[in-house]
């Protein structure tokens, strides 16, 4: 815990790091700025800490930067007498999964067919699934009258799902673009969400 302005430096870079992860959470109420490497990291960030049990977004803030130097110091500041806690550490891009031949040949042709849809989904559950992270059970859901219905009609259907928080990092990395990424992307395109529709589906 500190406040005003305070460097923190991370030495020589270990092999294989390629970026530098920072966090900062406010405890008094200001403004803070954080530099990398000389570098403003964007503008200042009016901060208000988190009260009791409540999580306030705005109370804290987590970033990665890349960094090309052999060394990385992380500067941050806050104004008057604002009380604040940093964290950094030097840290390795995840390797990112391309695209499968399944997926691949799904989107040759620019156009998802709502089988090449439920095939990638079913491939991205089995990944999920393989990595120790099962998602739940997860059907086609339609938009119709204002609420989500599991029977078909309206707009859609989507895959509604949620991943588990302790797979989240095999999800993005592996599972979600190695299956079912560009099948997503262009399914989305071709049938857009509703605007503003309710967070959690209502079954009829």
């Amino acid at each position: 815990m500190t406040q005003g302005q305070s460097t923190l430096s991370l030495g020589t870079r270990p092999a294989g790091a390629d970026r530098v992860a920072y966090t900062w959470q406010c405890l008094d109420s200001g403004t803070i700025t954080v530099t990398v490497n000389g570098t403003t990291d964007s503008d200042p960030v009016s901060c208000t800490p988190s009260s009791g049990e409540q999580t306030d977004s705005t109370g804290s803030q987590w970033n990665m930067r890349p960094v090309s130097s052999g060394k990385a110091s992380i500067e941050v500041s806050s104004e008057g007498s604002a009380r604040y806690a940093v964290w950094a550490s030097w840290a390795k891009a995840a390797s990112i999964a391309t695209p499968s031949a399944q997926q691949q040949d799904e989107t040759a042709d620019g156009v998802v067919t709502l089988t090449e849809y439920t095939a990638a989904f079913n491939r991205l559950e089995a990944c999920s699934a393989q990595a120790g992270h099962p998602m739940s059970n997860v059907p086609l859901s339609w938009f119709s009258g204002g609420v989500w219905t599991g029977k078909p009609g309206g707009t859609g259907p989507w895959y509604l799902y949620s991943t588990p928080s302790d797979g989240l990092e095999t999800f993005d990395t592996q599972c979600y673009p190695r299956e079912f990424q560009a099948v997503d992307n262009l399914w989305q395109t071709e049938h857009p969400m509703p605007a503003d529709p309710p967070a959690q589906p209502t079954r009829k």
